[in-house]
């Protein structure tokens, strides 16, 4: 409708008549868009839209996928290096001959239960816990409270595993003042 009344027109007239109905069109858009929004803002519940999920669909990205075997070469086939032999390294593995294997699997098998358990309940008496937690209470007794990890490792024979495990099974606190991994800002208090 709005070609055939702008075909015997000049120029000049055309482009006025043209932005004349760009601007009844844009505010008809406009007129329209505010009649939604106070349909919406009618229906709020507590001053909020209420809207079904499903109009949030086109506008929210649950998720993605992205292929790049086109952007990937593949790579030449490697050559794996041989394993190299030691000769009198470190190393305290050893070849043992199948018939001593058997026989000492067959040893092992050979004891009673009882045997078995005295072997581990001497295994287990072997290491004095109760005497690394009073070795380990003595020494904060005497020295001042609280006290670091690495200053009772310090002051005492024990090594690092003995005063972990009279400090864990001794009830003491123990408290993390620096980094996860500091050893040094680990305090007994």
């Amino acid at each position: 409708l709005l070609d055939l009344t702008l075909v015997d027109l000049d120029t000049r007239s055309q482009l006025r008549i043209a932005g004349e109905a760009v601007c009844q069109i844009a505010d008809l858009f406009c007129d329209r868009s505010n009649l939604l929004f106070e349909e919406l803002h009618s229906r709020a519940v507590k001053g909020e839209p209420i809207m079904a999920d499903v109009a949030f669909d086109r506008y929210v990205r649950q998720s993605m996928v992205v292929d790049f075997d086109q952007f990937i070469e593949s790579l030449p086939s490697l050559l794996r290096k041989a394993g190299e032999q030691t000769k009198g390294g470190n190393s305290v593995v050893q070849e043992i001959d199948k018939e001593t294997l058997i026989q000492s699997l067959e040893q092992e098998s050979l004891l009673s239960f009882e045997e078995k358990f005295e072997q581990v309940i001497s295994t287990a008496h072997a290491e004095d816990v109760s005497s690394w937690i009073e070795a380990i209470a003595h020494c904060i007794n005497n020295h001042f409270s609280p006290m670091r990890l690495l200053d009772l490792q310090a002051a005492l024979p024990l090594s690092m595993v003995e005063i972990w495990l009279g400090l864990l099974l001794g009830d003491f606190k123990l408290e993390q003042r620096g980094e996860f991994y500091n050893a040094s800002e680990i305090w007994i208090i």
